[in-house]
């Protein structure tokens, strides 16, 4: 193991964020684009969370560039999909940052219906890193969900709590199809990211939080 540990960003604007996190157990190479909709490239070795990071780049209006690459542990799900979320939670970090001056919402909350699944996503980036999911229904209880299951796919939202210093709530109606249910899910948390990102003069260099220190340590 010749790489050096540790998060990195290599491009920090308005528009663009591109980072790289590396570890023991993998490197996840990040960038997210405001600007003209592209191909994405998304890699991370799971059809199913490649199809759900697809989703929230298409409702988010952003075009992601995605890569997971082991670095000594095995590729396991569950590494793949935390540590995924914790560089894209610090991407819109460093996002949200780079647009305080000019003022930027910081929260976004979002309803989606897919087929018959029904499901919230609300975001508040104001530094408290905490997840909540509520309200299970048969579409989220199902253990296996196409080539992951579904206790993996939940490490999506902690990682990018934790990442982002943001707490993700997300509220599950219905759902019956558990493909339906997460697709829901993550379709609901892309929409809830592009209104977090959208523009608010009246918060011009200011946050959410009372406190006014925004995230307290970044990762």
């Amino acid at each position: 193991m010749n790489k050096k540990l540790g998060l990195f960003i290599n491009e920090a604007k308005k528009e663009k964020i591109s980072l790289s996190r590396v570890t023991l157990e993998s490197q996840i190479d990040i960038a997210i684009e405001d600007v003209p909709r592209r191909e994405y490239k998304i890699q991370t070795g799971n059809r199913f969370f490649n199809h759900m990071l697809t989703g929230i780049a298409s409702r988010a209006c952003l075009n992601f560039d995605i890569t997971y690459t082991p670095t000594i542990a095995e590729p396991l799900d569950h590494i793949v999909v935390e540590d995924t979320g914790l560089a894209l939670g610090r991407a819109v970090r460093e996002m949200l940052d780079a647009r305080k001056e000019e003022g930027v919402n910081q929260r976004g909350f979002y309803t989606v219906a897919f087929d018959e699944a029904l499901v919230a996503v609300t975001l508040a980036f104001d530094g408290r890193a905490y997840t909540f999911l509520r309200g299970e229904v048969p579409g989220m209880k199902l253990e296996q969900v196409e080539d992951i299951l579904s206790t993996n796919l939940r490490q999506f939202f902690d990682g990018f709590s934790q990442g982002a210093g943001c707490v993700v709530q997300v509220q599950f109606f219905a759902g019956e199809d558990s493909h339906h249910t997460w697709e829901a899910a993550f379709k609901a948390f892309g929409e809830a990211l592009r209104e977090s990102l959208g523009p608010c003069p009246y918060r011009a260099g200011t946050t959410i939080g009372l406190k006014g220190t925004g995230m307290e340590g970044k990762l």
